[in-house]
């Protein structure tokens, strides 16, 4: 008997006995990842449009207000660069969500498919690709997470600085213009209320996925004990 034909029969009586809770929490873990997928992307897209197209419209504004002021200027070019930051972000969510259910789907199958190259259980490998996957979960999230709660913090901060810069440069005269940033000024704070849901959100995924881990190691060590007695 081959290495090929001992693991496929392994495999054959593990399918036999997997337990189905080991099942049922495996696509638990799926089908939040790809519900994320959609709902987390579609979220702080969302935010991303539109502080894009404020960033425009505050530009736009500038000029057009005759308002001569060093402060608006400098925080045109500081909307211009979140909205950049933003973009990016949101490619790294996207790639890193896309990766989630790339790495939990053949997780699923673990016990029905025969690996040549790794003869052990399938609840061990199982339980080692589990903690992996929680070690890059921990790692990637966290880093996007600090980088969308700094921009909540900025987009709030600019959304104050430009109602102060507004008022300090517009006079009796220029009062239209000044009450036209100040209504960007709420937009702009609004956008990090928004965006800061969506990064709760994000820890609220990450933190159901390291619970369903948790389940899944227990559930495998009752599994390997039963096997074994």
């Amino acid at each position: 008997m081959n290495a090929g034909e001992l693991s496929t029969a392994t495999i054959a009586s593990q399918a036999d006995d997997a337990d189905p809770i080991v099942s049922h929490l495996l696509e638990r873990m799926l089908d939040a990842s790809q519900d994320n997928t959609e709902r987390l992307i579609g979220a702080v897209q969302r935010v991303a449009r539109e502080l894009s197209s404020l960033s425009f419209n505050f530009n736009g504004h500038v000029i057009r207000s005759g308002i001569h002021s060093q402060e608006l200027r400098a925080l045109d070019r500081q909307l211009d660069e979140a909205s950049s930051v933003l973009a990016r972000t949101i490619f790294d969510l996207q790639q890193r969500l896309l990766r989630d259910s790339q790495t939990l789907r053949p997780l699923t199958r673990i016990f029905q498919v025969v690996d040549l190259e790794d003869d052990r259980p399938g609840d061990v490998r199982l339980r080692e690709q589990i903690d992996l996957y929680c070690e890059a979960l921990e790692r990637e999230y966290e880093g996007i997470r600090e980088t969308l709660a700094a921009l909540c913090f900025r987009l709030a901060l600019m959304g104050n600085n430009i109602e102060i810069a507004a008022c300090r440069a517009g006079s009796r005269e220029a009062s239209a213009p000044v009450d036209l940033f100040c209504v960007m000024a709420n937009q702009l704070r609004t956008l990090a209320d928004r965006l800061r849901e969506a990064t709760a959100d994000l820890r609220i995924f990450q933190q159901s996925q390291n619970g369903y881990a948790e389940s899944l190691r227990v559930t495998l060590a009752t599994y390997s004990q039963g096997t074994a007695a």
